[in-house]
């Protein structure tokens, strides 16, 4: 027991830091009551965005935020039987779902505005995962901007209007990303950074007394960068909670900040990347240089050996690294850690070509496809 007190059903709607309490609607009694605090720790989340078109507020279009979301999603899909499903967006949640919806054999529509899925990656990753959503069925629909959504006489859709035509749909998941939930914070006078999210420090507190923060409400610190970002990840919010939670309770815990690591599925491919791509490398004043490589995740005579797909980003000025993108369909994700640390320890080019890596046939070649990529982006450093 850790002497934590759950209140379920209960909805804070302002907080007081004059006074330091929150006011907080009791659901299930109807009932508002004030709770002071000693220490506050603001872990609002975000919220899936929606586009604010005509129709956007059907009973068959879904966001997938949290485990409701998805049951709701699966509820839907068991009574209704729908064949046809838009997925608006080509990030990480539209792709992943492209996939559940083909595993229930439904015809998927994945409508981009971009002309490759997953728009914040290289084209030579973006190119890999179009692929594989083609050779599974998803059909692509690129340049493709939502006007309005067309119903039924029960409130329905049964198709989408974008700025080039007309699609008929069944059920459409709104995909578009997420914003940060500040309003109460923002009230209370919590300072909001250039992101929209709460702005805070190592120490995740805010700009008001003994008022903490953590998780997809709040910016973090990107390392290689050098600015504050709104990176709305789990690992990085249970990480800032600990934070947030240790100071709160008068400890001193930092964090220091993230590189920006991440990785996902689009049915057997591994998607995996960390750092800055290039067009953002050079909106930070850096020298990009590139580098790609393709090579086998194993020795090519063992059973399983799959291409990978590496791109190295780095300054041509000192062969430092920015970051890396990786695709394939074995070895990726649990590769892009090694390069993570990299981006921790502002390892150059030359410093990664070096690195002594496990080697044994099961597991990668005697050069494995991070040391090939390294030996060939040396050659582009600027001596």
């Amino acid at each position: 027991m850790q002497d934590i007190e759950v209140k379920t059903e209960h909805r804070v709607t302002k907080i007081d830091p004059k006074e330091k309490k929150i006011q907080v609607d009791n659901l299930s009694k109807s009932e508002t009551q004030w709770f002071p605090y000693d220490q506050l720790v603001i872990a609002t989340g975000a919220r899936s965005r929606r586009l604010n078109i005509p129709g956007n507020d059907s009973k068959n279009i879904f966001t997938l935020k949290d485990l409701q979301d998805g049951i709701h999603i699966k509820n839907y899909i068991d009574e209704k039987r729908p064949n046809q499903v838009a997925v608006l967006g080509g990030g990480f949640i539209g792709l992943e779902m492209c996939e559940a919806f083909r595993l229930r054999n439904m015809e998927t529509f994945l409508f981009c505005r971009r002309d490759l899925p997953a728009g914040n990656l290289e084209r030579e990753i973006s190119e890999k995962i179009l692929n594989e959503l083609q050779e599974n069925g998803v059909h692509f629909l690129d340049h493709q901007e939502p006007v309005a959504f067309r119903l039924n006489s029960n409130g329905e859709i049964t198709s989408i209007e974008t700025s080039k035509d007309q699609f008929p749909a069944d059920m459409v998941l709104m995909a578009v990303g997420v914003i940060p939930n500040v309003e109460i914070a923002r009230k209370a006078g919590v300072e909001l950074g250039k992101t929209g999210a709460i702005r805070t420090d190592t120490a995740q507190k805010t700009n008001l007394v003994d008022i903490y923060t953590a998780g997809d409400c709040c910016e973090a610190f990107n390392l290689v960068s050098q600015d504050w970002v709104h990176t709305p990840l789990g690992d990085i919010a249970n990480k800032q909670g600990r934070v947030a939670g240790e100071n709160a309770a008068g400890g001193r815990a930092t964090f220091l900040g993230v590189v920006g690591s991440a990785a996902f599925k689009v049915f057997e491919l591994e998607v995996a990347f960390t750092g800055l791509g290039t067009q953002a490398a050079q909106r930070y004043g850096f020298e990009v240089g590139s580098q790609v490589i393709e090579a086998e995740s194993k020795v090519g005579y063992m059973p399983g050996a799959k291409r990978i797909v590496v791109k190295l980003i780095f300054d041509r000025k000192n062969g430092r690294v920015l970051g890396a993108q990786m695709v394939g369909k074995e070895g990726v994700a649990r590769r892009i850690n090694t390069l993570a640390v990299a981006l921790h320890q502002k390892m150059t080019i030359d410093e990664i070509a070096r690195l002594d890596f496990a080697y044994a046939p099961p597991f990668s070649a005697p050069m494995d496809p991070i040391l090939i990529a390294a030996e060939q982006a040396a050659k582009k450093i600027v001596k």
